[in-house]
C-alpha cells in the first residue's frame, strides 16, 4: 500500500521584502498612518489597507511591521499584518489580493480551469484586476480582511470604486462578455465570504445583481502567516 501523499501549502510571499517584525498598536490617526511600540522605540507606519479596519487596528492589539525601502517614505515601516479578535494574523495589503487570486488559479485551489494573461485591464474609465484566459475573462478582485462569526465581510467601509467595478462588469455580462468576481480572504479563521449590508447596503444589492446578470461571483480563503499567504481553499460567498 502506498503512503498517502502529503500535499505542501502553497506559501506566497508578501510583497514587501524583509522579515517581519511583531508590534503592538498605539493609536491610527489616520487610515494611513499606524503608530506602534516596537520594542522600546515608539514608530510610525504606513497602512495600506484603506478600510476601517475597526476589528483589526484597536489599541493594543498586535501588528506586524516590515522595514519600508525608500529615502521617500516618510514612516519607515509598513503595516503588513494585524492580529484578529480569533488571534489569526489577517493580511493589511489589499493591493496583493489579485496576485494570491493569480496564484490559485494556477494551482487549482480556485478550480475554474482558467489562468492569468494579462493584469490591470483598462476598461472604459476603470481598470479591472485580472484577464483570465481561456474565455476572455475579466476578473474583479476584491480583498477582505473584516469578518464576523466565522464570516469574512466585505466591505468594510463604502466602496464609491467598488459600485463603479460591479456596475461596469454587469453591464458588460449583460452584453455577452464572460465576467467574473473573486473576493479574497486575506485571513485562515473564517468558513464563508458575504456583503456586509449594513457597512454599504448598495454594494451588497449591486453584488447580487451582478450574480443575475451572469457575473461569475467566486471566493478563496488565504492564511497569513509573518513569511507570506497561505493558499487555503474555495469557499462559498453568501449572497
Amino acid at each position: 500500500m502506498s503512503p498517502p501523499i502529503i500535499q505542501r501549502p502553497v506559501l506566497i510571499p508578501h510583497r514587501w521584502p524583509g522579515a517581519a517584525r511583531t508590534a503592538f498598536l498605539v493609536e491610527r490617526p489616520n487610515r494611513f498612518l499606524a503608530v506602534c511600540k516596537l520594542g522600546r522605540r515608539t514608530v510610525e507606519a504606513h497602512v495600506p489597507d484603506r478600510g476601517r479596519c475597526l476589528d483589526l487596528l484597536m489599541p493594543g492589539r498586535e501588528v506586524a511591521l516590515v522595514a519600508a525601502a525608500g529615502p521617500l517614505r516618510r514612516t519607515k515601516y509598513t503595516a503588513l499584518l494585524a492580529r484578529s479578535g480569533s488571534g489569526a494574523w489577517v493580511s493589511l495589503d489589499p493591493g496583493g489580493a489579485p496576485r494570491l487570486v493569480a496564484a490559485a488559479l494556477e494551482a487549482r485551489i480556485l478550480p475554474w480551469g482558467l489562468r492569468v494573461s494579462r493584469r490591470e485591464i483598462a476598461v472604459r474609465s476603470s481598470r479591472i484586476d485580472l484577464l483570465l484566459e481561456p474565455g476572455d475573462v475579466l476578473c474583479e478582485v476584491k480583498s477582505v480582511g473584516a469578518a464576523r462569526d466565522g464570516v469574512a465581510l466585505f466591505p468594510d467601509a463604502p466602496t464609491v470604486r467598488g459600485l463603479r467595478h460591479l456596475a461596469l462588469l454587469s453591464h458588460l455580462a449583460r452584453r455577452g462578455r464572460r465576467c467574473a468576481v473573486v473576493l479574497c480572504a486575506q485571513r485562515g479563521d473564517v468558513r464563508a465570504v458575504a456583503t456586509d449590508d449594513d457597512i454599504d447596503p448598495a454594494f451588497a444589492r449591486a453584488l447580487r445583481r451582478a450574480a443575475a446578470a451572469g457575473v461569475r461571483i467566486g471566493a478563496i480563503r488565504c492564511a497569513a502567516h509573518l513569511d507570506g499567504m497561505e493558499l487555503h481553499c474555495e469557499i462559498p460567498v453568501l449572497l
